[in-house]
């Protein structure tokens, strides 16, 4: 395996918490930007409604990190470091995406939110990422086929007209963790994704790259949770690199990979730990941490500045317990922020600043 080495010290300058060590991009704080309020139901970790009074747009976020931050709340990685008169930087071509959704009733209203966020994260990647080698998966988070109330029907469904019925899956369909191209359910794209790469995930040079990423991301409302469970499945040796495979040609070895972690809750029922999910992401990149990048965007009730409302209850948040445990490369982030393309934006100066000191080895 080609293997991407991180130069930490330049990381580390960007990124210096004052205290002579880099603290990268922390995952302890999640602040509103001035003016915001949000709330939040239950101290199961599930996000009701939020309201703001900044008169910001859509697409405002905000991070704060126990490292240096801009004036909107958003982490600021520093200078990004100069690669030098050296070898080309070693990611640059190759970055694989993978969504985990969460398909869970209450996410009707953050979806909204995320679809909202979409041109962003594509505008983001057209910037940033335009000479770029890039792969984009959705994660199936159900792997069922149907939806309860529309079982047996020919012809219509009267709860969810755009229903397909009668249209039958694909093996891969029906896989937890294969690439997500017929979202099927309530507030789900109920159709096939028309993907130029004939895969179950985007590739560079998709046309329309909005419509399609949002046709894979559009995970509906089915009940379907378990993101950090899925994620493990989604990077799983056999689901990417044995012939057949339902992901096959997705997760390359000289590639980076970026992980979008997104749930309105704690996510206790996935099956493992946080180490476990850890250890799955390592794995899939032969034991180096510097070629994984994190950004989990799920409920910060367990923080006194929560932008989804103050409620401890006294149980582990394991969503950020992992993302702690990637540190420094990884982002925590609000789901009842207003948007999260800063979100995305402030993964991809992560991603940027790896890949300008990166070299293959």
């Amino acid at each position: 395996m080609r293997r991407l080495a991180l130069t930490v010290l330049a990381l580390a300058a960007a990124c210096s918490d004052g205290n002579g060590q880099g603290s990268g991009f922390s995952t302890s704080i999640t602040t509103a930007p001035p003016g915001t309020t949000s709330s939040s139901s239950g101290g199961d970790g599930s996000t009701s409604s939020m309201s703001s009074s900044s008169g910001m747009g859509e697409d405002s976020t905000a991070a704060s990190t126990t490292s240096s931050s801009t004036a909107s709340g958003v982490p600021d990685v520093g200078v990004m470091p100069d690669g030098g008169d050296g070898p080309p930087p070693g990611c640059k071509g190759k970055v694989d995406f993978l969504f985990t959704i969460s398909g869970a009733q209450t996410m009707w209203p953050k979806q909204e939110r995320l679809k909202a966020s979409f041109p962003g994260f594509i505008a983001t990647l057209e910037s940033e990422f335009a000479d770029f080698d890039y792969h984009i998966l959705s994660a199936n988070t159900a792997g069922f086929w149907g939806y309860p109330s529309c079982a047996g029907c020919d012809d219509v469904c009267a709860e969810l007209p755009e229903f397909p019925c009668g249209t039958p899956p694909q093996p891969c369909d029906l896989v937890r963790g294969a690439g997500m191209t017929y979202p099927i359910g309530k507030d789900a794209s109920n159709k096939r994704c028309e993907l130029a790469s004939g895969l179950r995930y985007i590739t560079a040079g998709q046309p329309d790259l909005v419509d399609a990423f949002t046709c894979i991301a559009s995970m509906g409302t089915n009940g379907s949770e378990h993101v950090a469970e899925v994620t493990m499945m989604a990077v799983a040796d056999e689901i990417n690199h044995a012939p057949g495979a339902c992901n096959e040609g997705f997760l390359r070895d000289d590639a980076l990979l970026v992980v979008v972690a997104i749930m309105d809750g704690y996510d206790q029922n996935s099956a493992g730990t946080p180490k476990d999910w850890r250890d799955a992401l390592l794995e899939a990149k032969g034991g180096d941490a510097d070629a994984v990048v994190l950004l989990v965007i799920t409920t910060d009730i367990d923080d006194p500045d929560a932008l989804c409302g103050y409620d401890p209850n006294n149980v582990e948040h394991e969503l950020r317990t992992w993302t702690e445990l990637m540190q420094p490369n990884a982002l925590f982030g609000s789901i009842c922020a207003e948007g999260y393309s800063d979100y995305f934006a402030t993964v991809a100066k992560m991603i940027k600043s790896q890949c300008d000191v990166f070299v293959p080895q």
